[in-house]
Order: structure tokens, then C-alpha cells, then sequence
């Protein structure tokens, strides 16, 4: 849960801190050795190691993250989609795309953003609230384009990607670039992208 909960390099800074050797092998191979211990009972178990491999493994991040989609809809449990929805997982999926895909964090003040899989999630567009300033954010090929709304509080949040840095006021938008995007890549077929989420 600690490679679901915080980045990898958080968690390298607390654990060199205490004595502890830190690597990518290290969270791959606690992945794994839990991974192979784990029944998968519950789709929060897809959600939780989707978020904990998206840093060492996005591949297999993003194919637990397809069969977590899939849960309630093609009730993968066997009769349990006619007793409800399952609210958590759906909130899992959710911060997923934000967090472990999008690679959106806060730290000392700016809203940043280090996409993996973008090419998956080409058109994506939603909402979110940063500072009391609602946000609009659209990926668009090798573009992150975030435009403050009007409305709310009047002030400049910073928001980042790419090595790029932007304040913005309300009813003001920016592009910034997304790293590793190629304008010849291509989400594959059987990989549907997200749209809308």
C-alpha cells in the first residue's frame, strides 16, 4: 500500500533516512512477492496494484487498471453487480487516472503533472479543484492544456509539466508539453483510451 499511497521517490528519501537501500528493484520485487500472495478477491486489489506498478511496470499498471474498469460493468465477481455499484473502486479508478497516469502532485504549492501512458489517455478531459480555483485539464496528443474557470477565487495558482512552469488566473489557459510524447505513437486498438472518465 506505502507504492499505492506515496511516489517512489518519497518513499526512497524515508527509507534512505532510516538505513534502508532503495530502488526500482525494491518495489518491483515486494510487488511481486505480494502480488503472488494475493487472492484478487476484491477489484480494490486491481485498483491498489494498478497504482503501485504505474511507476515500475505501466504495462501491467494499466491492464489491472482495464480489468478494474470492467468490475461492475461486466461483473467479472459473478453476481455481484446486481447488489450495487461499488463506490470505492470507482473512486479508485478515478484517482488512478489522476494520480498514477496522469502523475499529477502537489508539491510546494504547484499542481504538476508527469503523464505515463498518454498516448492511452489521448483525450481525456475533466475537471478538478486546485486553491479554490476550478480547473479544466484536456490531453491532447502531446499537449496538456489547463485553463482556470472564471468564477471562484481570484488567484494565480502554478501549475507544471514538462519542465514548464505557468501561473494562471481565472479564465486563463496554457499548453504544456507532456515528456516522452512522440506525435507518432498511437494508443493500440485493444487498449482502449479513457475519454470522459
Amino acid at each position: 500500500m506505502l507504492f499505492f499511497l506515496f511516489p517512489n521517490d518519497e518513499l526512497a528519501t524515508v527509507s534512505e533516512r532510516l538505513g534502508n537501500e532503495f530502488s526500482p528493484d525494491t518495489v518491483r520485487k515486494y510487488i511481486d512477492y505480494y502480488d503472488r500472495r494475493t487472492s484478487h478477491g476484491s477489484t480494490l486489489s486491481l485498483v491498489a496494484y494498478a497504482g503501485a506498478l504505474a511507476q515500475v511496470d505501466s504495462e501491467l499498471s494499466w491492464r489491472r487498471f482495464l480489468v478494474a474498469l470492467d468490475g461492475d460493468v461486466g461483473d467479472i465477481q459473478g453476481g455481484t453487480t446486481k447488489e450495487g455499484i461499488h463506490m470505492g473502486v470507482m473512486g479508485g479508478k478515478l484517482d488512478l487516472v489522476q494520480r498514477a497516469f496522469l502523475g499529477t502532485e502537489i508539491r510546494d504549492g504547484v499542481l504538476s503533472f508527469s503523464p505515463r501512458l498518454w498516448d492511452r489517455l489521448d483525450g481525456l478531459s475533466f475537471r478538478m479543484q486546485f486553491r479554490g480555483v476550478s480547473l479544466r485539464l484536456s490531453l491532447h496528443g502531446t499537449k496538456l492544456t489547463v485553463v482556470a474557470l472564471p468564477g471562484g477565487v481570484d488567484v494565480p495558482v502554478s501549475v507544471a509539466a514538462g519542465g514548464q512552469v505557468e501561473a494562471l488566473l481565472p479564465a486563463e489557459r496554457c499548453s504544456l508539453p507532456v515528456i516522452g510524447a512522440s506525435s507518432g505513437d498511437e494508443a493500440r486498438e485493444e487498449d482502449q483510451d479513457v475519454r470522459g472518465l
